[in-house]
């Protein structure tokens, strides 16, 4: 028997008891409604998940919360493959790289601030220090976070010490000091090999290479894309800058590359005396590999025309546009009890989100770093084909780093090919509407 029927039957039978007329149940046995609520894999956060989704049907009876948890190297594709065939799930959390695809097909749902119980827009933003920006479209906000971040450079207290150098006085501030500094951190084998790196970029991470180059280039006054003009813009000379800088990290300098593990495996194994890929959720990290550490803000050049560490990054609780109109108000009632649990996450997930309530929890020096460098940040463009647009970025970079043609001819071949892919897949989104 469905909860309808149930319904109609418990109250049809208590009206006859009591001589009451019984042709309709009326309001007192709503239709009970189902939410597809999608997840990707993050183990610390599944126990979370199913303790507020029980909260949440107790105190909602008539509403069923259908949770599925998906692996994090497939969720990006059976989202979009959902999407494409119009059954997608009704609530799920996602990444500020994704959402201009979202966006773009209209799947996205602008907030509705009655069903979260607010009374508008600034009631709901007031209590966090950031975090909107990327998931606003045309002056509408699309979703609420439930994670923000940046990232800061830790450094192995130990190791810098073993090579006599003091963590807080010897970090550089710019990055034309980085390579001296690294090098005095380096351990290279017979043939001049590094085998324990001082510092690296995090070179195996499309994303982080997406992030490295866009926080970088606006350091300098560019960008890698005109999101208002929806151009491609990285082949100017602040751009090529950078991008220089990063070709002779690795082969002027030798003090890394794209053959090596990722940067956090390597710094939480002792193998790299600095890395700046962790955000704040890296700090119990360091404590549970118990790595004495100092935390640092970015590098900037030395003439930097904006002072800003790494671009912001955020995942983002959003509300498909196609679900029912009563699905999609009973999803964002949910969302606003998950978010509500954002203490929770932070302490028991590491999901930080700059809250008033989650903030009172990191009085500590280092995560101040992260605040003061997040007061700063701004997110990296939005496109639609961001996995597209990074290949292009990661074959250019083999190009250089490994392939050694010059910088200054393959940038305008690699903006060209952007352009291309933005073009591409901005269409293919909104074919996706007919």
């Amino acid at each position: 028997m469905t909860f309808r029927s149930l319904c109609r039957a418990i109250f049809t039978g208590t009206a006859i008891v009591l001589g009451l007329a019984a042709a309709s149940p009326g309001p007192v046995c709503a239709e009970q409604v189902t939410i597809r609520m999608w997840m990707h894999e993050h183990p610390p956060r599944i126990a979370i998940d199913k303790a507020i989704i029980a909260e949440f049907e107790k105190a909602n009876p008539d509403i069923k919360v259908d949770y599925a948890v998906i692996a994090v190297s497939e969720f990006s594709t059976k989202l979009l493959t959902a999407f494409a065939s119009g059954s997608g799930p009704d609530l799920f959390n996602q990444s500020v790289l994704m959402v201009a695809q979202y966006y773009s097909s209209r799947v996205l749902a602008p907030i509705d601030y009655a069903a979260m119980g607010y009374a508008d827009e600034n009631a709901l933003t007031s209590n966090y220090l950031t975090g909107f920006d990327g998931i606003r479209f045309a002056g509408k906000l699309y979703g609420v976070p439930t994670e923000v971040s940046n990232y800061a450079c830790y450094l192995n207290n130990t190791i810098w010490k073993i090579a006599g150098l003091d963590p807080n006085r010897d970090f550089p501030k710019t990055w034309e000091e980085m390579p001296v500094l690294a090098e005095k951190l380096t351990v290279r084998d017979a043939n001049g090999v590094p085998r324990r790196r001082g510092f690296d970029f995090d070179w195996p991470s499309g994303p982080a290479y997406w992030l490295t180059l866009n926080s970088m280039m606006r350091q300098r006054g560019a960008s890698l894309i005109d999101e208002v003009a929806y151009k491609a813009t990285f082949d100017g000379p602040d751009a090529q800058l950078v991008v220089q800088y990063l070709v002779d990290w690795v082969n002027k300098y030798k003090l890394g590359g794209p053959q090596y593990t990722d940067t956090r495996t390597d710094f939480l194994a002792g193998k790299l005396a600095t890395d700046c890929s962790f955000g704040i959720w890296g700090i119990p990290q360091m404590h549970d590999a118990k790595i004495d550490y100092t935390v640092k803000p970015l590098p900037r050049f030395a003439d930097a025309k904006n002072d800003n560490g790494y671009d912001a990054y955020a995942y983002y609780m959003m509300v498909n546009a196609r679900s029912a109109p009563a699905v999609q108000k009973a999803a964002w009632k949910l969302a606003r009890l998950y978010v509500d649990h954002a203490v929770e996450l932070f302490t028991g997930a590491g999901l930080f989100v700059p809250r008033q309530d989650v903030m009172a929890k990191t009085a500590d020096s280092d995560s101040q770093v992260f605040l003061t460098e997040l007061k700063k940040a701004k997110f990296a463009p939005r496109v639609v084909g961001f996995n597209q647009v990074v290949d292009v970025l990661v074959r250019g970079r083999d190009a250089m780093m490994q392939g050694g043609q010059p910088v200054a001819s393959v940038l305008p071949q690699e903006n060209d090919d952007v352009n291309a892919v933005l073009k591409r897949e901005k269409a293919r989104a909104e074919a996706m509407l007919k």
